[in-house]
């Protein structure tokens, strides 16, 4: 994707020459209250070159779910359809752990390598960094290309940090930089603190709870449920439906090697991302009962370190991340976006009205402005001008 001013400007020149296009090949199936413009939407992803999607709107009273699927390449898409989504997985490992805090399993505070079992072996790396650090991408850890073949030849946490000091790049709470080999330790503390596989922990502290439609086992899935993601650009003609990670069974916790699927592996649909936002919206409270306590909620969504330089309109709380850009509204909005093969998703919550936009896709232009995805900021202005 592109990660430089440069990149991203060369990106966007080359994507109307060089990626497929839905235009003529897209057909919208719509559900709930009109509420949405088709035509404009149309010209949305017809820009960002977008491959079957699912646009859920929800305020004022209101509903709209829009699901567009492309023929060519194939990527149907209806209200059964369940995408890969990414970092978006993000919000729902923060309220696992946050969860087990608020029983007192887990402390925000409490130092990471005394959770772990090979914590001591990878006390060079861990020393100082505490959940809070993991959860606000202030813990000083950055993502390297060795994580993955790590993943891949199943090294522990220890190994790991014996081999490659360059996972540390600075104290914890120096800095914020975004890390999603963090955020997949969270999944060995879960793991660590129940003794249980984080599957069954995020059933039991999230899905269930919230009423989601949700994994993080796609091989439990029917393959031809899942939506599968082709990038773009560069267009190779490849779908992926289930990476690599995803192929392998989980049958006992392994919190000494687990440290790879609490950052981005969750396959869900908008409507079960809808429940998170709906009751972070309402200040913990889900369904007429307290999912989380009202301080625990004002935590999570409180900005706990800033972007800086890199996109000064963002920051981020505890799995969480906050726009405030007045272009798009006067109120801070509230949730993730997520990036992964080629796709580029989006969950928000306008804070104080509780409008809500969820943006799925199979694969889409990553162009960006600053960090926000360009076709997410669209999709954005595009959803709260519907929901008026």
């Amino acid at each position: 994707m592109p990660t430089t001013p440069a990149r991203n400007l060369l990106y966007r020149l080359a994507l109307p020459v060089l990626a497929p296009s839905p235009r003529g090949h897209a057909r919208h199936s719509v559900h709930g209250d009109a509420i949405v413009d088709l035509r404009g939407y149309t010209r949305l992803l017809n820009r960002h070159h977008v491959l079957g999607a699912s646009l859920l709107l929800r305020g004022g009273g209101k509903t709209c779910a829009v699901y567009t699927s492309t023929d060519r390449p194939p990527h149907p898409c209806d209200g059964q359809t369940v995408f890969r989504v990414a970092s978006l997985t993000k919000m729902a490992t923060a309220l696992a752990v946050l969860r087990l805090c608020e029983r007192g399993l887990l402390a925000l505070d409490a130092p990471v390598a005394g959770l772990l079992p090979g914590g001591e072996s990878a006390r060079s790396l861990l020393d100082g960094v505490t959940v809070a650090h993991l959860l606000s991408h202030t813990s000083g850890l950055r993502d390297i290309p060795a994580i993955d073949s790590a993943l891949r030849d199943g090294l522990t946490l220890g190994e790991l940090a014996e081999k490659h000091a360059a996972l540390r790049t600075s104290k914890p709470g120096e800095t914020f930089a975004y890390c999603n080999f963090g955020f997949g330790l969270l999944g060995c503390v879960l793991e660590a603190v129940t003794r249980e596989k984080m599957d069954d922990v995020f059933a039991r502290e999230v899905f269930g709870p919230l009423r989601m439609r949700a994994t993080l086992a796609p091989l439990t899935l029917p393959r031809e449920a899942i939506m599968p993601i082709t990038r773009v650009l560069p267009h190779r003609g490849e779908d992926m439906v289930i990476p690599p990670l995803g192929r392998t069974e989980r049958t006992e916790p392994d919190p000494e090697r687990h440290f790879g699927l609490t950052a981005g592996s969750l396959y869900t649909d908008a409507a079960s991302l809808s429940h998170i936002l709906s009751m972070l919206a309402d200040g913990g409270l889900w369904q007429g009962g307290r999912y989380l306590k009202a301080e625990t909620a004002a935590e999570m969504t409180r900005a706990h370190a800033a972007y800086g330089p890199s996109d000064p309109r963002l920051s981020y709380g505890l799995g969480l991340l906050i726009v405030e850009d007045r272009s798009l509204s006067p109120r801070r909005l509230l949730g993730h976006q997520g990036f992964a093969y080629g796709c580029a998703d989006g969950a928000f919550l306008e804070e104080g009205t509780g409008r809500q936009i969820v943006f799925l896709n199979g694969g889409c232009s990553e162009a960006r402005r600053g960090r926000l995805g360009l076709c997410n900021r669209d999709v954005l202005a595009f959803g709260l001008k519907q929901l008026r």
